[in-house]
């Protein structure tokens, strides 16, 4: 298997404290149909079985649309699933231990707000780096909030490509133009729209007007 590209655009995490398991896919397919490039399943406090079912369940939607599925903070069932990568936080499995656990064709991801994390994660050989929470995030409320000003600062000192995160939704999203941003990380402003597929879309095209 060759390294799956990293496409700009809008990154969905299927989120099962958002998410009640039975729409975790079908809110997973429509939004693979309004176009994002990335989805990350997120099964915080889940036991182990369960996240793998669910990954499984998820990585036939998502490898049917050409799109890699990373799996949040556990690389090891990423490798166990055969999921494109894995994306790991601060407090979370170390970078270097999931590029190890992986290979070097997967996908390692690494949530990075201060600079010497960011280059860290570059010495991990991560793929991408993540900063946040930009805004008030409905999903993690207690995230300490990150000034755009800073992300522009973090973004300045890579190469990698930088995926925004937290709060991000359709009201936002323009604020972020001019960054340097490549992946726009959603969770509710798709996963609780009354047509996940439409607003996926409307993100989208938010983001691609950045360039015109």
């Amino acid at each position: 298997m060759s390294k799956p590209q990293i496409k700009r655009g809008i990154y969905f995490i299927a989120d099962t404290d958002v998410l009640a398991p039975d729409r975790l896919v079908p809110v997973t397919q429509a939004a693979l149909t309004g176009g994002v490039t990335l989805v990350q399943l997120r099964g915080k406090g889940l036991a182990t079985d369960r996240v793998v079912e669910l990954g499984a369940q998820l990585l036939q939607v998502t490898r049917a649309a050409g799109v890699p599925l990373l799996i949040n903070d556990l690389p090891e069932i990423a490798a166990q699933i055969g999921a494109e990568g894995a994306h790991v936080g601060q407090a979370d499995a170390p970078a270097a231990r999931a590029r190890e656990l992986l290979g070097p064709d997967a996908i390692v991801g690494v949530t990075t707000n201060t600079s010497s994390e960011v280059r860290q994660a570059e010495k991990d050989e991560a793929d991408y780096v993540a900063f946040g929470a930009l805004f008030a995030s409905p999903t993690k409320p207690d995230a300490e909030h990150m000034p755009l000003e800073h992300a522009q600062r973090l973004r300045d000192l890579t190469d990698l490509p930088v995926c925004a995160i937290g709060g991000i939704s359709e009201a936002n999203i323009g604020q972020l133009e001019g960054i340097g941003i490549d992946l726009v990380c959603v969770i509710s402003a798709i996963a609780l729209a009354d047509d996940p597929e439409a607003a996926t879309r409307r993100l989208d095209a938010a983001m691609r007007a950045w360039d015109q």
